[in-house]
């Protein structure tokens, strides 16, 4: 007997028209009023192949020109027309190219690009791309991926998609739209394993260096085949494929992290976000963006703490953040979303002076502020509490970038805080507070009248409380060009011994034991008289003698 080579889907369509039933591999359309036989071959099967009355037996059909509104139809699959169906790319974000198949020359992804069959898209570090294929599925293609698009084709206009994706490396987000029928397929290969689902919202990921794919299904049942065999993965599951290893059971996704702190309006830049640790989690992914669909990422990190920081966005506006945990094989648990809104700007300037926390000695200090880009004015507030329920001072300064009070304080703490108001009039938020303390400078000390003796001049001035030192000058004229003496004292007291004679000018300061330094004191002066000059002389003279 001669071999004999029989296609499958063949003896379905032969059974069918032997027992009058539909089979797993008919398409099956609703006849609508003034459709005809005729016409509906036209439209769904394809040409030049005589199938319309073959068509009719099939369906038990005697009157190709009346037929019944409402009744159903069989079409076998391998009877309807199949043409090519161009993919949309409808975000970019970042760095992301293309090849086409039929040059190897890369070349930018913008928004509206069509991919065909055969075409390469690959993203960068920053890089995130949405593509829509023709029945409104959406693959999302994330950082560091390269994506190459094996099939894309419809059934005609039965709605039903044949798409096929290679996932070489990195990872995917998927949402594909329910099977419009048998001909309906979605399947993602990677170098381990094929995914392959219809209706159902899931991730898929492809290791390089260690050939590993992993699929975590977020909703539906995913279909995963690697090393021959095939699991069926429910919702809130997810497996590991590894090239050479047989394919394990699916495990639970970690449940979402709790994020129940999170503000929902912020207004400093950068951003950070902590959150409950989740047990079980090795690493925890961020993500933000900027549609609930988190179509296009402008965060996407992975961190080994419930923590990250230093997040820029670039405007202000409503926010997604998306964090989920990642388990000790690599999968990805369930999301948590939280929205926020980011007002931020025009962000207020860097304070200067006085810097946070200080002493100042001045009542009416200085203050003083960078200027940010784009600045035309600024709101100042001064306030004796924190939280600046009732601040003395609220003010517009346009263009300046520092001010001076025009009345002393009294002493105690302060707090101030400044806003930027742009070029559009439109006012940001009130940057960090910083506190400063105001303490009057120490009086200076009265200076008693010297005492004169003959072999020594006597200083004396107030003492003053609390560990003060004194800084003392002697100088021989009243404006202090010639000091003689410049010291540190700790006593309200000093002894100038053997002066020559003359005047002698005094001024004192006292010093605070943090080294502050007051005002120095009225001068006051001393004269030496010249009587008796002879006997200091004489002194020296005989000691001369003696020497010699």
């Amino acid at each position: 007997m001669r071999g004999v080579s029989i296609n499958v889907g063949a003896l379905a369509v032969i059974a069918a028209l032997v027992t009058g039933t539909a089979t797993a591999h008919d398409y099956l359309y609703t006849v609508r009023p003034g459709d005809t036989l005729w016409d509906l071959s036209e439209k769904y099967i394809k040409r030049g192949v005589a199938y319309t009355r073959r068509l009719q037996e099939l369906n038990g059909v005697d009157d190709p020109e009346h037929l019944q509104p409402g009744s159903k139809l069989r079409f076998p699959i391998q009877w309807l027309k199949i043409q090519p169906a161009p993919a949309t790319v409808n975000q970019v974000l970042g760095s992301a190219r293309a090849r086409t198949v039929d040059s190897e020359q890369e070349q930018a992804l913008s928004e509206g690009h069509k991919i065909s069959v055969g075409d390469v898209v690959i993203t960068g570090e920053d890089g995130n791309v949405v593509v829509e294929f023709a029945d409104g599925s959406r693959l999302l293609i994330r950082a560091n991926s390269e994506v190459v698009f094996d099939s894309m084709s419809v059934y005609g206009d039965t709605g039903m998609a044949d798409t096929r994706i290679r996932l070489q490396r990195g990872r995917v987000g998927v949402e594909a739209k329910p099977a419009r029928g048998p001909g309906s397929r979605y399947e993602i290969h990677t170098p381990v394993a094929v995914s392959a689902v219809r209706g159902t919202d899931y991730r898929v990921s492809a290791e390089e260096l260690r050939p590993a794919a992993r699929t975590e299904v977020l909703s539906g049942i995913v279909n995963v085949a690697a090393e021959g065999r095939s699991r069926a993965v429910a919702e809130k599951f997810g497996v590991v494929a590894e090239k050479g290893t047989p394919l394990a059971p699916p495990r639970k996704l970690l449940p979402k992290p709790e994020t129940s702190g999170f503000a929902d309006h912020l207004e400093r830049l950068p951003l950070e976000f902590t959150w409950e640790s989740l047990r079980g989690a090795r690493a925890y992914r961020v993500q933000v963006a900027d549609t609930k669909d988190f179509g296009t990422l402008f965060v996407d990190r992975t961190v080994s703490k419930p923590e990250i920081d230093r997040i820029y966005l670039e405007r202000d506006g409503d926010y997604y953040v998306r964090i989920r945990g990642i388990d000790a094989v690599g999968l990805e648990g369930l999301d948590a979303v939280d929205k926020l809104t980011l007002n931020a700007r025009p962000e207020p300037p860097v304070l200067l002076q006085p810097v946070d926390q200080i002493l100042v000695r001045s009542a009416r200090p200085e203050f003083a502020w960078t200027e940010p880009e784009r600045a035309r004015a600024y709101r100042l507030q001064l306030s004796l509490d924190k939280d600046f329920i009732s601040p003395f001072v609220d003010l517009e300064i346009e263009r300046l970038t520092r001010f001076l009070p025009s009345e002393p304080l009294n002493p105690g703490t302060y707090f101030w805080r400044l806003a930027t108001r742009d070029s559009q009039l439109e006012l940001g938020p009130f940057g960090d507070p910083q506190s400063f303390t105001y303490q009057p400078p120490p009086p200076s000390p009265a200076a008693i009248p010297p005492s004169v003796t003959e072999d020594a001049l006597n200083f004396r001035w107030s003492a003053a409380e609390g560990g003060k030192r004194y800084h003392l000058q002697i100088a021989a004229d009243a404006q202090f060009n010639d000091i003689l003496i410049d010291e540190l004292q700790s006593e309200p007291a000093y002894t100038l011994h053997r002066p020559t004679p003359g005047t002698y000018y005094l001024r004192v300061a006292t010093v605070e034991p943090d080294g502050y330094e007051g005002p120095f004191s009225a001068v006051q002066s001393a004269d030496v008289p010249y009587e008796g000059w002879w006997k200091p002389l004489l002194f020296w003279l005989s000691i001369v003698i003696v020497v010699l």
